[in-house]
């Protein structure tokens, strides 16, 4: 089985499938038998709870817009660290350390700003074009690099989005209804009851009554922690390859 760390790192779709396979398995080898039964009906209540909660965030106007205006804010700080990665490179002077600067200064936030949760790239999008509104260096930088209409649009982009944010946090606050980052932890709480009690009553089994159940659990897990591995590698590669470049200017 995968560890309740790992299950944590998968994404929406993947917790919810990966929770419905282990399930799954665990029915098809007689919950009652194995005593295991009562965590697994609860684990079967968990991923209804997940289900419906999707299915809602899917449907919602909120999440469709929450996503394109993401997108633009995602598009308009990868361009500005590119347009200033590729400034730091000019052949005129000026323009080349007023790059340098500002690609020095964005770095300050890490290298993955558009792969930051909402709020943590809100913030950080906030505190960033507040430094390009109030720090002489840096307005006089992008303003040599004519980079100051990116500044702007990433501006006017995350303003959209925390304003669209904040109206789809009043609407559900007032419909009462939880979002999927509130009820993934509890999910995971119960897989995790699961996951120690499997583990308790195989150190326990001398007579192998659990050997085909957890032979199966093992095999979906390999499964699932090929996307984690794969999915970490990508992003270490990608921050290897920024703090590269970073490092040749």
């Amino acid at each position: 089985m995968l560890s309740p760390t790992n299950v944590n790192r998968l994404s929406k779709e993947e917790v919810i499938e990966y929770l419905r396979s282990t399930k799954d398995i665990c029915q098809q080898n007689d919950p009652m038998a194995l005593h295991i039964k009562k965590q697994v009906t609860d684990l079967d209540t968990a991923i209804e709870q997940l289900d419906d909660i999707l299915i809602y965030d899917r449907k919602s106007d909120f999440t469709q817009e929450l996503e394109a205006l993401d997108l633009k804010r995602d598009n308009a700080v990868n361009g500005m660290r590119y347009g200033f990665l590729m400034n730091s490179y000019h052949q005129d002077a000026k323009k080349k350390a007023a790059g340098q600067l500002l690609l020095a200064h964005i770095d300050t936030y890490g290298s993955g700003i558009a792969r930051l949760n909402y709020e943590a790239q809100s913030t950080v999008m906030v505190n960033m074009t507040e430094d390009y509104e109030t720090e002489s260096e840096l307005k006089k930088a992008l303003k040599t690099v004519e980079m100051t209409d990116w500044a702007t649009i990433l501006k006017e982009t995350n303003t959209a989005f925390r304003t669209k944010y904040q109206e789809r946090i009043t609407v559900e606050s007032a419909a009462a209804k939880q979002s999927f980052t509130a009820i993934k932890p509890q999910a995971i709480a119960v897989y995790e009851k699961l996951y120690k009690r499997i583990n308790a009553f195989t150190e326990l089994d001398e007579k192998n009554v659990f050997d085909t159940l957890n032979n199966e659990l093992k095999t979906l897990a390999k499964r699932y922690q090929q996307i984690i591995n794969i999915r970490t590698a990508n992003n270490s590669e990608e921050d290897e390859t920024q703090g590269a470049t970073v490092t040749l200017n």
